[in-house]
């Protein structure tokens, strides 16, 4: 029997549909604990390979770190280096809800690292989103979804979505979304241990907010030559943390290379090696 056309559908059929496909997503770490042990005086940013996400007893398979390392890296999602060294953890906790907004290059490398480390990434009205750029970061395209809402509710696919993908992004149009609609979405988020963001306009209630723009260019000099690098600063605050941020240059490869990096500068570097303000409007 032929699947009906999702298009001759009414809204609360095509929302059942949509239920029924993500329940055939395999590999969602189902029910994760969203609440971390607590935290020593001095952390620095974990590394989070898939490997880990999976390991709950260390015998017989190699790793011999602490429980607590273990405890984190099961209860968070990876995050570009950017946002790693600004958030207390290193990563996103489970169950978390945030903005993302300013240059779009920490949201590929967002995508792009959940993705590397085999979490599934649900992209909601972002017809523009950079895939290729996803690739040249290391993502894995095959855990990427384009979702398209057409002329419905963005935030009536994110709800089904949270249901079963690690990362969901969304727009809600710039527009400001009702209260009681956002504590629906904030408790699905925690129930179901995903990680909710949005990328324009206000939703009340959120974890954390997380702004960058680029400040620097490398490579481009009396307005000619070849873009190599691309410098942003980047602010992250919310609930339980102070704000903080950073600045960090996103260079491309060389010859020999593969993939971009990301690398620390400090505040006079952000400035250096040809960083002209000149074109950032056009960068963003």
């Amino acid at each position: 029997m032929a699947a009906a056309d999702p298009t001759r559908l009414d809204k609360t059929a095509q929302l059942d549909a949509l239920r029924k496909r993500m329940a055939t997503i395999p590999g969602r770490r189902d029910h994760a604990p969203t609440e971390l042990l607590p935290e020593p005086a001095m952390q620095t940013p974990i590394p989070i390979p898939l490997s880990s996400a999976n390991d709950t007893n260390s015998a017989g398979n190699g790793d011999f770190r602490p429980s607590p390392v273990r405890a984190r890296t099961l209860r968070t999602i990876p995050v570009p280096l950017p946002v790693a060294e600004l958030l207390p953890h290193g990563a996103l906790v489970r169950g978390t809800t945030l903005s993302i907004t300013g240059a779009g290059s920490l949201l590929v490398g967002l995508v792009a690292a959940v993705s590397a480390a085999g979490y599934h990434v649900a992209l909601i009205g972002q017809p523009k989103f950079g895939l290729l750029a996803v690739h040249e970061h290391g993502g894995d395209l095959s855990k990427v979804a384009l979702v398209d809402p057409g002329n419905s509710d963005p935030l009536d696919a994110a709800s089904i979505c949270i249901d079963g993908v690690d990362l969901v992004v969304s727009t809600v149009h710039g527009r400001d979304v009702p209260p009681t609609r956002a504590r629906a979405i904030l408790a699905r988020t925690r129930t179901h241990a995903g990680v909710f963001a949005i990328t324009d306009g206000h939703m009340p209630g959120l974890d954390l907010a997380i702004s960058s723009r680029p400040i620097a260019l490398g490579g481009i000099e009396a307005g000619r030559g070849r873009l190599r690098s691309i410098t942003i600063e980047t602010t992250v605050h919310g609930r339980g943390i102070t704000q903080r941020t950073g600045r960090h240059t996103l260079d491309a490869p060389t010859f020999g290379e593969k993939g971009l990096r990301w690398s620390p500068v400090d505040e006079a570097g952000a400035l250096a090696d040809g960083g002209t303000m000149r074109g950032l409007a056009t960068a963003q």
